[in-house]
């Protein structure tokens, strides 16, 4: 299995949250109201709005910049070459050993097991290898009795390479399918289980794997070999650091078959900061992609993304369908959809949610076939003056991604906690903003920017 490495950032939240960052600063009302009249009637303007617009721009920043964790893109990428080089390793063994250099020895009838054990310095090859120590576990049956080489039944192959740093790498292959033997067997039932684990600097990296031969019956054939599991873990003495798995999404019972277009639900944990979240406590990423061997995998069916950040508060991303549902096509309309909530009992912010309605295009992790139709911000307070606020925003024509909203009808409104309220409501053309406000004491203004964001209309209303 193949897939893209696209970096480490999570493609849709920065994408979407650009269209709701860009309408925000046209929304910023940081253009002053200059000249006689107007000027003055600025000083009625309520503080409130210019504050809450600006805090629906910081909080919208926020929301750009979620991340799934550059361990993502590396399983997705990695976890085709673990798998590949376990499907590589299996077929080396089943077909007679870790080299030609080292023929396993023939020996007496039986099935007791024989172990041949022997070591390889690397430093000539590569300096900064020690050496690398192999054993192999063969069945004493007939097949040790003749003179084929490489037709041997193997149990169990072990591989330790020593690095000059320090740092221990191991690969065991194993049965998995109960028969107590690693070569495929006639009724292509087999499968074999792949452990690999490095160990540097304290730190303990694992992954396990169980795989097949596939429809042919032959690991050495990789394109139509099957992946049943996979996962990954990351330790220091007793502390978790990260967790991954692969698992089957589509009920075949495989999670990767190389054979055919693959549903497979990757699932991310990492504890602590990471590249593209320095001041995260954790991150988690749960995605359900199509794969296909060899292929850019450039479907996704399902995706959420969940951060803890110092302050406690949760941030999580998704994308779902138009009824709301997890899963979704990306030939329709979906929702792209930010939320935070304020866990702490001391923080202020309760919820913010914001939503995005958009088309991804054929290239998930592209933005330059994404646009977006809606935008829709809603956040609650626990303390404070301000107790609710919602902003909308629907285009009259699709926004590229990345591009400043130009045309549409946009709604705000604040609630307060004594019981008042604020309203606006207008439009954005050609981006220059003209809105009706009805501020807390019940009056009426209509107030115009201009796409520069500088104030050249504030006109009370009966």
């Amino acid at each position: 299995m193949d897939a893209p490495s696209s970096g480490n950032r999570f493609p849709f939240p920065a994408r979407c949250a650009s269209a709701l960052l860009a309408l925000l600063s046209a929304l910023g009302l940081q253009g002053c109201i200059v000249g006689g009249e107007k000027h003055a009637g600025v000083d009625e303007f309520p503080n409130s709005v210019y504050a809450r617009v600006n805090g629906f721009l910081d909080e919208g920043k926020k929301s750009g910049e979620l991340g799934v964790p550059a361990l993502a893109d590396s399983l997705r990428a990695g976890g085709g070459f673990i798998v590949a080089a376990a499907k590589l390793a299996v077929a080396k063994q089943a077909a007679g050993g870790l080299g030609a250099a080292h023929a396993l020895p023939k020996t007496a009838a039986g099935c007791s097991g024989l172990i041949a054990t022997w070591t390889d310095s690397l430093a000539k090859l590569a300096p900064e290898k020690l050496y690398t120590k192999d054993s192999v576990q063969v069945c004493l049956d007939a097949k040790a009795l003749d003179t084929i080489k490489g037709n041997e039944t193997i149990i169990h192959v072990k591989s330790v390479t020593t690095y000059v740093s320090g740092r221990i790498e191991t690969a065991e292959i194993s049965d998995a399918d109960g028969d107590g033997i690693v070569n495929p067997v006639a009724d292509g039932s087999s499968q074999a289980s792949l452990v690999l684990t490095a160990l540097d600097k304290g730190i303990l990296e694992k992954t396990v794997l169980t795989v097949g031969p596939g429809p042919d019956n032959d690991f050495a054939t990789e394109a139509d070999n099957l992946t049943y599991a996979a996962s990954w873990m990351k330790t220091q003495g007793p502390d978790t650091l990260a967790l991954a798995s692969y698992a089957d999404a589509d009920s075949d019972g495989v999670a990767v078959d190389n054979g055919k277009a693959s549903v497979v639900d990757l699932d991310l944990y990492q504890k602590g900061p990471s590249p593209d979240h320095p001041d995260a406590l954790w991150t988690r990423a749960r995605l359900r992609m199509v794969v296909r061997y060899h292929v850019e995998a450039k479907e996704v069916r399902r995706i959420r993304f969940e951060m803890e950040d110092p302050a406690h508060r949760v941030s999580t991303g998704e994308v779902l369908s138009r009824d709301g549902g997890p899963d979704f096509d990306m030939r329709d309309t979906v929702i792209a959809h930010f939320s935070t909530v304020g866990t702490a009992a001391s923080d202020s912010l309760d919820t913010l949610d914001v939503r995005l309605t958009m088309k991804l295009g054929a290239d998930f992790d592209s933005p330059f076939d994404d646009t977006v139709y809606a935008i829709r911000a809603v956040s609650t307070q626990k303390s404070g003056d301000e107790k609710r606020a919602e902003f909308s925003f629907i285009s009259s024509k699709p926004i590229p991604s990345g591009a400043a909203p130009e045309d549409g009808a946009l709604s705000m409104s604040i609630d307060y906690r004594d019981g008042t309220s604020l309203e606006l409501d207008g439009t954005l053309q050609a981006k220059a903003l003209d809105v009706t406000i009805e501020d807390r004491e019940g009056k009426k203004a209509h107030v115009k920017w201009d796409s520069e964001g500088r104030g050249i209309l504030f006109e009370r209303i009966p």
